[in-house]
């Protein structure tokens, strides 16, 4: 006897939390998931300890980031202290805005996840779960490299002074552990909808080529389908959109600065030891990443819409039954809904790299300049002093 609707509906429900398992675990240590995303959690006793370990967690943070910049940051030279200080400030903000997002998210999430297994089971998608569950394992296994490395380097930069190093590792290292696992979210959410995107572009091929007479029915549900896609992107990268922002300052910001002091680096090499100059490398590494990642998955989804509309495009002479559907579908897909943009400014895709670019050398020019004159200053007034 065939599955109830029911059925079908429980196993997908398991499947999902299957394919999440791993991604949702760690989230919910790292506090960037509410623990009501787990099966069997929804108790107020677990969501009593899932804020009590959220509240201990960011006061360990934030303690940890204003002894950081009182015992070292605020002993460097004015430049260094500066950016450290403003960037510091940039990570107390972001880590904040994503244990709210968490908050939340708490009565949302099971919410979320139920209507994507029923819109999926109403468009026929099969989840594929072995290329799921290998496209989060990558990413979390990414994270997992960076904060081994991360670790490493950082005791060994501070020449495993301990209190030194929980304080590094508290104040710099964390935050950007916390903000990549919460962006690992993301870009499971958008990778999803891009392989959505694709089936349906495969399934309106089906209709438009293998049938002699496509149904209009079938035409139009797929394009019900696409704006339900175009909407809930949307949707993804308003629900991230501050996290997005912050997360592009904080990078812009650290990348400049760990620029400049490579330039100084290269300057003075004898005053740069090997671990400055791999942790340097790894934070490079890691900026870049993020930054390339947003903005790559946006741009595939932006892809396979592309893909759909060059496809419609590429029918010379569709049926008069069908010449008002293609019309509204062409129309839809055209139309820009803003759903790939954030903070109101930022458009999601890799065009946005040509314009960090500038910007990051504009801002490179701006802080060799201010080297340049703040050393001058600072000699002048030595040889005054001195007089």
């Amino acid at each position: 006897r065939p599955p109830t609707y029911h059925q079908q509906y429980v196993d997908r429900f398991q499947q999902l939390h299957r394919i999440l398992h791993k991604l949702l675990l760690v989230s919910v240590l790292a506090c960037t998931a509410p623990i009501s995303s787990l099966p069997n959690c929804q108790t107020h006793l677990h969501r009593l300890l899932n804020l009590v370990w959220m509240i201990l967690w960011y006061g360990f943070f934030i303690l940890a980031s204003y002894w950081e910049f009182q015992l070292f940051t605020f002993q460097k030279v004015a430049l260094d202290r500066y950016l450290n200080a403003i960037e510091s400030g940039i990570y107390v903000i972001h880590i904040a805005s994503i244990l709210l997002l968490t908050l939340q998210w708490r009565n949302r999430i099971t919410k979320v996840l139920k209507k994507i297994i029923k819109s999926d089971m109403e468009r026929g998608y099969a989840t594929d779960v072995e290329r799921s569950k290998g496209f989060i394992s990558l990413q979390l296994c990414l994270v997992w490299i960076f904060t081994c490395l991360a670790l490493v380097i950082d005791i060994w930069s501070n020449r495993c002074v301990i209190y030194k190093s929980i304080l590094s590792i508290g104040s710099f290292v964390l935050p950007n552990i916390v903000s990549s696992l919460s962006f690992v979210q993301y870009y499971v959410l958008l990778r999803e909808v891009a392989w959505r995107q694709a089936n349906l572009t495969e399934s309106l091929e089906r209709e438009l080529f293998q049938l002699l007479n496509p149904r209009k029915a079938q035409i139009q549900k797929l394009r019900l389908q696409q704006a339900e896609l175009t909407h809930f992107t949307r949707m993804v990268n308003r629900t991230y959109q501050y996290s997005i922002v912050l997360l592009f300052v904080g990078c812009f910001l650290n990348f400049n600065l760990v620029l400049f002091l490579v330039f100084q680096g290269i300057e003075n090499p004898a005053m740069s030891p090997l671990s400055k100059w791999l942790n340097m490398l790894l934070w490079l590494a890691m900026h870049l990443g993020k930054v390339f990642s947003i903005l790559y998955f946006n741009q595939k989804v932006l892809n396979e819409q592309t893909k759909c509309l060059d496809l419609i495009n590429g029918i010379p002479n569709p049926g008069a039954d069908l010449q008002e559907t293609f019309n509204h579908f062409v129309l839809q897909l055209q139309t820009d809904v803003r759903q790939h943009v954030v903070g109101g400014v930022i458009i999601l895709d890799l065009k946005f790299v040509t314009t960090l670019l500038v910007a990051s050398a504009d801002l490179f020019i701006f802080l060799l300049q201010y080297d340049v004159t703040y050393e001058a200053l600072t000699k002048s007034l030595q040889g005054n002093s001195t007089k």
